[in-house]
């Protein structure tokens, strides 16, 4: 079941690559795959992963990638603060939606009469700590924002990856959607006092609905920001 789960979620990048990307192409050397817009006017490109100097070649509506050179003198830095910035939202923002699943199964569970009110206001601490939790990796989403412009400016020398750019689009989405769904959380208008969420009424619904789906989509934001940093590191 999980291999046709992977298979299903490849199908779905594949399609979404296709039509951001446009034709595509592995790098000789590393096999990344390198997008054909991301050429410049005389049809040459700089692998970001290994470095290649690659001259692409059309032979009957065929990509064909020639090795030119290797990029020798591009900048290293002993201290990697782009990676290392990207752990704590990473790690945290997992979490922080599991914390509000959470208090969602308590707060039908209690509605339902399946479940007894929770103890020793447990569910408004609960409640609390994924709110510091969502503060904590949104706020140190900038952080990683800007450590990755800092990355792409001088490592990369401002080349117009296709990766680099969707990159940016997916962390400014991240920060307006994680910022949208602290406001909702602080207003009151998601979880009661009692750490539960407000499901008794319309706008308690649509608040709580709204909320849901942005930490949702920003998951999604997420996984794909982190799968398009590794192959940025790793390769393919």
């Amino acid at each position: 079941m999980l291999a046709d789960i992977r298979r299903f979620v490849g199908r779905i990048s594949d399609r979404f690559k296709r039509g951001f990307y446009g034709p595509t192409f592995r790098c000789p050397v590393c096999h990344f795959v390198l997008a054909a817009v991301d050429a410049d006017g005389n049809g040459l490109l700089v692998c970001p992963v290994c470095g290649a100097v690659i001259e692409i070649e059309a032979v009957y509506g065929h990509i064909v990638p020639v090795v030119l050179d290797m990029e020798l003198y591009r900048p290293q830095p002993k201290l990697r603060l782009h990676p290392m910035a990207t752990h704590l939202p990473i790690g945290l923002f997992p979490v922080a939606l599991l914390g509000a699943v959470t208090l969602l199964a308590a707060t039908l569970l209690q509605r339902l009469g399946l479940a007894s009110a929770v103890p020793g206001g447990r569910a408004s601490v609960l409640a609390s700590a994924v709110l510091v939790l969502l503060v904590l990796s949104v706020g140190a989403s900038l952080a990683t924002l800007a450590s990755g412009l800092w990355d792409w400016n001088f490592r990369y020398r401002r080349r117009s990856y296709r990766q680099i750019r969707l990159k940016i689009a997916c962390s400014i989405v991240f920060l307006a959607v994680g910022a949208g769904a602290i406001a909702l959380h602080a207003s009151g208008l998601v979880f009661a006092a009692s750490g539960l969420m407000h499901l008794d009424s319309a706008a308690g619904l649509v608040a709580a609905l709204a909320y849901l789906v942005a930490l949702g989509a920003n998951m999604v934001v997420l996984a794909t920001l982190g799968h398009l940093g590794g192959t940025l590191v790793f390769g393919r």
